[in-house]
């Protein structure tokens, strides 16, 4: 019973333990906002081509993989065509709100519940328009599951910043750990079905993915030489499967961890130089920095920290504020 008694404590601890910088919810809610705010501006021209009925793939085809209960974007505008407004002006109405839900979220105005707003939209569009989405559109919508759980915009926020009187504090480590758990296991997995085929192990998939078509288009690097060298090949190939099936082991220990975060980093700055993916690049490092960077005793740095600094000066506001009122 003393066993079970010491490890129920360790995972109560593990789960609940509050004495945690908190530093990293404003870090998140700020930086996920930004990246998902610029990969909207970036297809904000484009819009009509991909979930419009002038798409490059008319939306009759696309609902063809949808299943008949899901409600998608084009079903949605023809609801609203019932009743007589236009898709032109649906449209300017979900760009118009998806914007302004995004900068809601990074300055911290309701952040919650903007960004359950911005995420039913963005599956609306996920989902009726499936041949456009990948990897950075399925992250963006859990970065916005978590920010929902998170009280992110009770630090470092305009919402939070002009009340003076403090609220109460929110246990927010059961959903730190579970975002934890949730980024070791996907790295985990991706690596374990990256060790599964014989094309990462000769470095094959990486030959293949950095010469796609649309792959270093921006930076045009030069990778001919490679053929005469491939053993630079399986290394690339290796070392990324050793990257992510052992991010859950070294991830966790205080002495790896810098190192296997910088590794990671370093792993997505590359995917975004070569292949040219760079809001996916930049959502998982954002995701790397939030939930491990801020667990190092080092980066917790109390009274010296820019979010203690904003606090104290937020306080020094208030107290002159009242000074003057009375």
């Amino acid at each position: 019973m003393k066993k079970l008694a010491k490890i129920y404590h360790k995972v109560e601890h593990f789960f609940f333990d509050s004495k945690h910088n908190s530093e990293f919810l404003s870090f998140f809610r700020v930086a996920a906002g930004i990246v998902i705010l610029l990969h909207f501006i970036s297809i904000f021209n484009d819009f009509d081509q991909f979930f419009s009925s002038k798409s490059i793939i008319p939306p009759d085809i696309m609902a063809t993989f949808n299943q008949d209960w899901q409600f998608t974007f084009p079903l949605l505008v023809k609801q609203i065509e019932n009743i007589g407004i236009s898709e032109a002006t649906t449209i300017i109405v979900t760009k118009t709100t998806f914007l302004l839900l995004c900068v809601c979220i990074i300055i911290g105005f309701y952040s919650r519940i903007s960004a359950f707003i911005l995420l039913f939209i963005q599956v609306l569009l996920m989902k009726g328009s499936t041949f456009f989405i990948y990897g950075a559109d399925f992250f963006s919508s859990m970065s916005l599951f978590y920010l929902i759980l998170f009280p992110s915009d009770s630090y470092f926020s305009i919402r939070n910043f002009f009340k003076s009187n403090q609220k109460k504090e929110v246990n927010y480590m059961p959903v730190k750990r579970l975002f934890q758990i949730h980024i070791s296991i996907a790295y985990f997995f991706s690596g374990f079905d990256k060790l599964m085929g014989f094309n990462w192990w000769n470095g094959e998939s990486i030959w293949k993915a950095i010469h796609l078509p649309y792959a270093n288009r921006d930076f045009n690097f030069d990778f001919s030489w490679m053929a005469d060298h491939s053993f630079i090949l399986i290394i690339i190939g290796w070392s990324t499967i050793l990257i992510e099936m052992c991010y859950p082991l070294f991830v966790w220990i205080p002495k790896t961890r810098k190192l296997w975060i910088a590794l990671t980093i370093s792993m997505h700055i590359g995917i975004a130089l070569v292949l040219n993916l760079y809001y996916f690049s930049a959502i998982m490092i954002v995701w790397n920095l939030t939930n491990f960077y801020f667990e190092n005793p080092d980066t917790v740095t109390s009274k010296h920290s820019l979010f203690h600094f904003l606090q104290r000066k937020k306080r020094n506001v208030v107290a002159l504020t009242s000074f003057y009122r009375n």
